[in-house]
């Protein structure tokens, strides 16, 4: 009977120990689940809730306006499959919903005046998250979760309103899908998904109708409502007693009697059942010791609480992954492992993983507690600590808190990397752009938008092709896509577009990477605007061409420029001008008001001498006080008329350091191509011709050659003469026929003045007309030439209905004139000739140089009917931009490119060019100096509308001109 007592009471202990472990770890693998489906659940939560959020920056981007909502809508509706409906509600009445099939019965919904939803509603406007209540009985069918976003929009005054809701709704049998919760009951597990957002918790999911039980649960944690995952397994996962352990306690006990029945009955057998009983206690050590590797496996550590005593158990593993042993704290005691707790936690998190604990102690919940905390490692490290429990009451009534320690290190590391990356990507001085392989931008960081001025939600699904800026052809394209194909990686300088239209240059890196699918490809992009290295670049080639004190070119530039300037000079049979100019006693200023005043001085005079310079002069600083200004398209007359410009200019005190100062100039002029065939000669020549001025006196200018007295002479003889050819009759006007080659009939005439001197002969217009503009004279001039074509055009109306118009030439003079305007209309008015038969021709030079003046007064011509045409068309500021801004009518091409039309691909090239861009701008287009009839069918067949020149017809007296007109119409 003895033996029998023991046995029972050796097996009854076996199999409670037994019981207790499998508890343990069932409850373990059911907590783990638990975890695992909230966390998909979160997940899933937060993802969906993003959609709220990317709908509300699109309405504040487009300051509420609807009418393009199912059009982005539909864009991000993919990315959350869990979706039911995207709504929008502005006041709070639901204005449009997608997908607008299914969602048709929401439109007109007033959530504020829903009895269910109205106070969830009221209580998210205080939110700046997604909001999430329900469940709801959903108006187009079924049972879901609505989370509201509130939208507010800034004002005038600054001040922030509300506009609306955004609304996302997904039904709650889609969250059961998740990580195939739903198949849990068919594994004898029940589950209940609960809303924490009032003070009585909401059910919102549950696969059980009968009496529910939990034995595991888990936190979801959405940013304004807490969640509830449940999980409930049978009591019969949880049997204390397996069917195998009662059949092995019998089968043991049985053995034991028998063995006292042998034991009294046959004492012989006593060594051979002392062997049995010792072989059937090593199979359940072994089983007992199997069971435990599982707990050692999972490096899960266990712990046990009791609160009444404030004692704390531990499990060998709770320290092992610490790097300890637990003989190494054999000298504490039960109470003092939980001071040791409290000690080997991060500084950090001491006070809240303690305040957690015991806050979870205190509420005397069955719920799951679970903290997170850091806890030092015995090599130095802090080792991340999952901390999970639940309080239960033993069979004696002691009430225990049970739990795991678990290492979650890699898992923190892995979260800690995402952040370092998302918080890489966004704070990143270099912009990201990552497009997958349908080339649609997916994402893009903060720096992208600083450098090309869109925001992310103006580029995510777009073509990167919108940041184009057009500067490179398809080769280049092309060869840089071969570039990612073959390695993967490509890298290079790229010229790209900013919102705002502005061109900037960038170094751009793009590679390839896979995606987490197989198969997925997706294209990273970094780059960084590099304006400021141009800049830097610009300046260290300025510094190497220019002086620094005063910015002027240096030799090497104005070697260069020089160089450039005499291939023209010789290509278009022109003069330039080089001028050497040395400041007169400089050397004595500089020498007693010290080089700081003689720095500034430099400065100052290199200003003055700017101010003389046209666009395609040079002036450059070659010493301390020596400057040449070379100046193309320059004869040796206009580069005197300069010199006498300097000389007073150069003459003007100077105010520096307190001091007026008084300096003149030597200057010396040297005139391509008589004086000189390249620089070096040019340059020394002018260099003579200097010293001879300071020779002469200083304050002077001396040419290299004597030719200038005879053509200075003639200057002032011409000028005067011109003051006097209006008095004395010697003007005269004859005019050249234009031609149609569209109608092929007479169009007009071109005014062109002629002088005759009584003495001096037929005086060309290219002398007299720059010398007439230099003087003033151009004024009263064209003047003259306006009354008199009008008048005698208007002589001509009786001859022809036809609308014949006459063109006369305004010099940029004149365009600036004041009173142009008021001219025009008295001479009309006198005349009596409609506005359209005056045509006036217009150089670029003119219209450009103040072109806000030239737009208003060009509007001005056309709104009285005046035609507009651009005089020699290709040779000055030719621009697209002056063509579309001006009210303009006609383009003339030069004879410049009409002379060598036939032999000379280049200027047929141009000419076909100028047609072209005058038929797309709706201009027409004339060609001067037509002299063979080929050039004409040329021109025809190029598509030119005009012709004027000898072939056609030569210049005409006035009379001449009433002739030809006749002629015409007979013929």
């Amino acid at each position: 009977m003895l033996v029998l007592i023991c046995s029972g009471s050796l097996s009854i202990s076996l199999l409670h120990y037994l019981a207790e472990q499998r508890q343990l770890q069932q409850q373990f693998r059911l907590n783990d689940q638990a975890q695992s489906y909230a966390g998909a659940i979160q997940q899933e939560l937060v993802r969906t809730s993003t959609a709220a959020y990317a709908v509300a920056a699109w309405l504040r981007l487009r300051q509420g306006d609807l009418n393009e909502f199912p059009v982005f809508a539909q864009s991000i509706y993919p990315y959350y499959p869990f979706l039911t409906a995207i709504s929008v509600a502005p006041e709070g009445v639901i204005r449009a919903a997608y997908p607008a099939e299914q969602n048709q019965a929401l439109l007109g919904f007033d959530v504020f005046r829903d009895p269910l939803q109205a106070e969830a509603a009221k209580r998210s406007l205080n939110q700046s998250l997604v909001y999430l209540s329900g469940p709801y009985q959903l108006r187009q069918g079924g049972v879901g979760i609505i989370g509201r976003l509130p939208v507010t929009l800034p004002q005038d005054d600054g001040e922030q309103r509300f506009w609306g809701f955004v609304n996302v709704t997904f039904k709650l049998d889609e969250l059961a899908s998740l990580q195939r919760m739903a198949q849990l009951p068919t594994q004898g597990i029940h589950y209940q998904l609960w809303l924490d957002q009032t003070e009585q918790p909401t059910l919102i999911l549950s696969s059980s109708n009968s009496t529910f039980q939990p034995t595991a649960e888990a936190q979801i944690q959405t940013g304004t409502v807490n969640w509830r995952l449940q999980l409930a397994a049978p009591t019969s996962q949880f049997s204390t007693v397996q069917i195998w352990q009662v059949a092995l306690a019998v089968i043991f006990n049985l053995l034991l009697v028998s063995l006292s029945y042998l034991l009294m009955h046959n004492l012989v057998r006593k060594k051979e059942l002392r062997h049995l009983v010792n072989e059937r206690t090593a199979d359940l050590q072994t089983q007992l010791a199997r069971h435990r590797s599982f707990i050692v496996a999972s490096n899960t550590g266990s712990w046990e609480y009791d609160p009444e005593h404030q004692q704390l158990n531990c499990s060998p593993e709770y320290f092992s992954m610490l790097g300890y042993q637990a003989s190494e704290f054999a000298a504490y005691t039960e109470h003092n492992l939980q001071q040791l707790w409290a000690e080997l936690l991060h500084p950090a998190d001491r006070d809240k993983a303690k305040a957690v604990f015991e806050q979870y102690q205190a509420s005397e919940q069955s719920g799951l507690y679970e903290n997170h905390f850091r806890m030092r490692h015995k090599h130095g490290h802090w080792v991340w600590i999952l901390s999970r429990g639940r309080s239960i009451v033993t069979e004696q009534g002691k009430k225990l808190t049970v739990g795991t320690h678990i290492d979650i290190s890699d898992r923190k590391e892995s979260e800690l990397k995402l952040q370092l990356l998302a918080r890489l990507f966004e704070q990143s001085s270099e912009g990201l752009l990552i497009t997958n392989a349908q080339q649609q931008v997916v994402m893009v960081n903060q720096a992208f938008c600083s450098i090309s001025g869109y925001q992310a939600e103006e580029v995510i699904g777009k073509d990167p092709r919108l940041l184009s800026s057009g500067k490179h052809d398809k080769n280049f394209y092309q060869q840089m896509w071969h570039a990612i194909a073959e390695h993967g990686v490509w890298k290079g300088e790229i010229w790209n577009k900013r919102k705002d239209g502005s061109l900037y240059p960038e170094w751009l890196s793009i590679s390839k990477i896979e995606g987490p699918e197989p198969g997925e490809i997706y294209y990273v992009g970094l780059f960084r605007d590099i304006s400021q290295y141009k800049e830097d670049e610009a300046q260290i080639r300025f510094l190497a061409q220019y002086d620094a004190l005063t910015e002027l070119p240096n030799r090497a530039l104005l070697l260069d420029r020089t160089e450039q300037a005499l291939a023209v000079a010789k290509d278009q049979q022109q003069q330039l001008a080089m001028l050497f100019i040395d400041v007169d006693r400089f050397k004595q200023i500089n020498d007693s008001l010290g080089h700081q005043t003689g720095d500034q001085l430099l400065i100052q005079i290199a200003r003055r001498l700017t101010s003389l310079c046209r666009p395609e002069d040079t002036l450059c600083r070659l010493s301390s006080d020596e400057f040449v200004l070379l100046r193309p398209n320059t004869n040796a007359e206009m580069a005197a008329e300069l010199a006498e410009r300097i000389l007073p200019l150069m003459l003007t005190p100077y105010q520096v350091s307190g001091h007026e100062l008084v300096l003149s100039a030597s200057i010396g002029i040297a005139v391509f191509p008589q004086d000189g065939q390249n620089f070096h000669e040019l340059y020394r020549h002018a260099d003579i011709a200097m010293y001879r001025a300071k020779e002469n006196g200083r304050n002077t200018y001396c040419f290299f050659t004597s030719e200038m007295q005879r053509y200075h002479a003639r200057h002032l003889l011409l000028e005067n003469a011109l003051r006097r050819a209006i008095e004395n009759n010697e003007l005269s006007l004859v005019y050249q026929p234009q031609y149609s080659l569209q109608q092929q009939k007479l169009t007009g005439f071109e005014a062109l003045l002629r002088w005759q001197h009584p003495e001096l002969g037929l005086i060309s217009p290219g002398e007299f007309i720059p010398l007439a503009e230099r003087s003033g004279l151009v004024i009263p001039l064209g003047e003259w030439v306006l009354k008199t074509a009008l008048a005698e055009r208007a002589s001509w109306q009786q001859l022809t209905p036809a609308p014949l118009t006459v063109a006369i030439n305004l010099s940029p003079i004149q365009f600036r004139q004041p009173g142009l305007l008021t001219l025009i209309d008295s001479l009309l008015h006198a005349s009596q000739l409609p506005a359209e038969m005056l045509e006036l021709e217009i150089t670029e030079s003119a219209m450009v140089e103040d072109p806000a003046h030239a737009a208003s007064l060009l509007d001005a011509f056309r709104q009285r009917g005046l035609r507009i045409a651009v005089d020699d068309f290709g040779t000055g500021y030719s621009s697209l931009s002056y063509l579309k801004r001006f009210a303009l009518h006609k383009l003339k091409i030069d004879q410049s490119f009409v002379r060598d039309l036939l032999s000379d691909a280049d200027d047929r090239a141009i000419v076909q060019a100028i047609i072209s861009m005058a038929h797309s701008l709706e201009l027409d287009t004339i060609a001067e100096g037509v002299e063979t009839a080929a050039q004409q069918a040329l021109l025809q067949q190029l598509g030119c509308q005009a012709i004027q020149g000898y072939h056609y017809g030569k210049p005409l007296p006035a009379e001449q001109a009433r002739a030809f007109i006749q002629q015409q119409l007979q013929t």
